[in-house]
C-alpha cells in the first residue's frame, strides 16, 4: 500500500510546528521567563540547538526505518525489545500521564478567562469526551485546516510580541527589566526549560510517507520550524517582562494570558485566551490520535498486552489505546490540584524521561551506522557521530540541571524516577512472562511484517501512521 506524495514543503512545516506549540508550552514560556528573566533567551537558543541536533537522528532513523513504531521500532533493531519498551513508555507515556491533564487545564483555564462562570473540571471533561470520540470514530477534524490553525498561532503570537516591544497599542506604562536577575548559573541550569519549547518536533516523522523528497523535506521542515518557534516565542516572551513583574510572572496560572492582558488590556487577553485554547485542544487531539499508535505498534510486537492491538471492527481505529489514553488524561483531574507549581514539575518530569527517550534515539543512530553500514539512508545525519555525541551529553547535562530550583529538581527526579521505576518493573516482568530476550535485536528484515497497515487514516493534525517500506 503505497501513499500518495502530495505534501510540500509548508504542509510538513505545519504538522511539525503544530504539534509543538501547545497550552503548556505557553505556560513554560511566561513562567521561564518570569523565573530567570530576559536572559532565558539564552537558554532557550542553545536549547534550540540541541533540538536541532536531536531532530537530524530522528530524520536518519525515520529514513531507514519509517513508520508508526517510530522511537519503539528503531531501537527494537538497535537494542532490543527491554530497550524499546523503556523508549516508547519512558517517552510518551509519562507524556500522556503527566502532562495530559496540564495541556487539558489550561485549555479549560483559557475557557474561564472567557467565561468566568464556567466550571473548568466540567470544561475539561468535555474537551476530553469529544476527543475521545473524534478519534474512536476516525473524525479527521483538523486535515484541510492544518496550516491555517498553525499560521493564526504563529502570526497571532508573534504580532502580539512586537506590538509589545513596540509599544504599539498598548495600555499599559512598559518598564525595561534586568536582562539577567537571576545570574548566569541560572541560566545555565534552565536548558530544560527552553526544551520544552521544541520538544515533540519529532512527531512530523511519520508524514514522510506523503511527503515529497522526504529526505530533504521533512528535515528543512523540523529545523525551521525549530527556528521560527524560537523566534516567535522569544518576541512574546520577552515582551511580557516589559508590562509585567517577573515574580508575577513566575507565580501566574495563565502567565501568557495576564501578560497580554497587561500589555493590550481586555482585548489582549481575550486574544491570547483564544490561541491558548487552539493551541491547547489541538495538541490534546493530536496526542489522542497519534500516542494509542504507538502503543498499538508496541502490542503487535507482543510488547504490550494484546487488549492494546485492538482494532475497533467498524472504525478501525486502536480502540482500546485510546481510552486508555483518555482515562490518564481524564483521572488526575479528579486527584490533583492543578496550578502553576505542579504544572511545571510535571512538564520537567516528563522532560527528563523524554530527554531519556532522546539519548536512545541518539545511540540507535549509532549503532545502526555500525550494524548496518551500507543499507540505503536517503538522509544521513552529518557529522557522525560528532553531533550525536554531542548531544547525548547535552541531554545528560539537561537532566542533571534540569531546573534550577533545588528543591523542585529533586522534586522532578523523584517523579520521573518513580514512572521509570514503574516502566522498568513492567518491562522485566513482561519479557520473563512472554519468554522474550531482553537485549537481542531484531534483524530489520524481520521488522517488516509487524508493519502491515490495518488503522483507518488518523487526522492529518498528527502525520500518518501507515508505513511503507523506505522512503
Amino acid at each position: 500500500m503505497e501513499l500518495k506524495r502530495s505534501l510540500g514543503f509548508w504542509q510538513a512545516y505545519a504538522t511539525a510546528t503544530g504539534l509543538v506549540v501547545a497550552g503548556s508550552t505557553m505556560v513554560s514560556l511566561g513562567n521561564s521567563f518570569g523565573t530567570i528573566g530576559p536572559a532565558f533567551i539564552v537558554a532557550a537558543f542553545i536549547a534550540m540547538v540541541i533540538s536541532i541536533i536531536i531532530a537530524l537522528s530522528y530524520a536518519e532513523l525515520a529514513s531507514i526505518i519509517p513508520g508508526a513504531g517510530m522511537i519503539g521500532d528503531y531501537t527494537l533493531v538497535s537494542m532490543g525489545r527491554f530497550m524499546s519498551i523503556i523508549a516508547v513508555l519512558g517517552g510518551y507515556l509519562v507524556l500522556v500521564a503527566a502532562v495530559g491533564p496540564m495541556e487539558t487545564m489550561t485549555a479549560s483555564m483559557a475557557v474561564a478567562y472567557l467565561f468566568p462562570s464556567a466550571n473548568t473540571l466540567y470544561v475539561a471533561i468535555a474537551l476530553l469526551t469529544l476527543f475521545l470520540l473524534i478519534n474512536v470514530l476516525g473524525v479527521e477534524v483538523f486535515g484541510s485546516v492544518q496550516l491555517t490553525v498553525v499560521g493564526i498561532l504563529m502570526i497571532g503570537t508573534m504580532a502580539l510580541g512586537i506590538f509589545g516591544l513596540l509599544d504599539l497599542f498598548t495600555v499599559g506604562t512598559p518598564v525595561t527589566p534586568e536582562f539577567n536577575p537571576a545570574g548566569w548559573s541560572t541560566v545555565f541550569q534552565a536548558f530544560a526549560l527552553g526544551l520544552w519549547l521544541f520538544i515533540g518536533i519529532e512527531y512530523v516523522i511519520p508524514l514522510g510517507n506523503e511527503v515529497k523528497k522526504p529526505e530533504r523535506t521533512i528535515p528543512k521542515a523540523m529545523i525551521f520550524g525549530l527556528l521560527t518557534i524560537f523566534v516567535v516565542d522569544m518576541l512574546f516572551g520577552y515582551a511580557l517582562t516589559r508590562y509585567i513583574g517577573l515574580d508575577a510572572l513566575a507565580a501566574a496560572d495563565i502567565p501568557q494570558i495576564i501578560g497580554a492582558s497587561a500589555m493590550f488590556g481586555e482585548r489582549g487577553g481575550i486574544i491570547m485566551a483564544l490561541l491558548t485554547m487552539l493551541a491547547a485542544v489541538s495538541t490534546i487531539n493530536a496526542t489522542f490520535a497519534a500516542v494509542p499508535r504507538m502503543f498499538y505498534g508496541l502490542a503487535r510486537q507482543g510488547l504490550l498486552p494484546k487488549i492494546f492491538g485492538y482494532i475497533h471492527p467498524r472504525f478501525r481505529t486502536p480502540a482500546f489505546s485510546i481510552f486508555f489514553v483518555f482515562s490518564l488524561f481524564l483521572l488526575p483531574l479528579f486527584v490533583l490540584d492543578i496550578n502553576i507549581t505542579l504544572m511545571t514539575t510535571l512538564l520537567m518530569s516528563a522532560s527528563v524521561t523524554w530527554l531519556i527517550t532522546y539519548i536512545i534515539a541518539q545511540v540507535n543512530v549509532l549503532i545502526l551506522r555500525k550494524r548496518y553500514p551500507h543499507i540505503a539512508r536517503p538522509f544521513k545525519a552529518p557529522f557522525t557521530p560528532v553531533v550525536q555525541i554531542i548531544g547525548i551529553v547535552a541531554c545528560m547535562y539537561m537532566i542533571v540541571t534540569v531546573h534550577p530550583d533545588p528543591q523542585t529538581k529533586w522534586l522532578v527526579f523523584s517523579i520521573a524516577g518513580g514512572f521509570m521505576a514503574v516502566i522498568i518493573v513492567y518491562a522485566i516482568a513482561w519479557l520473563r512472562y512472554k519468554k522474550l530476550p531482553f537485549f537481542t535485536p531484531v534483524m530489520l528484515e524481520e521488522l517488516q511484517p509487524l508493519q502491515e497497515p490495518e488503522l483507518a487514516p488518523v487526522p492529518k493534525r498528527v502525520p500518518e501512521q501507515v508505513p511503507t517500506k523506505s522512503w
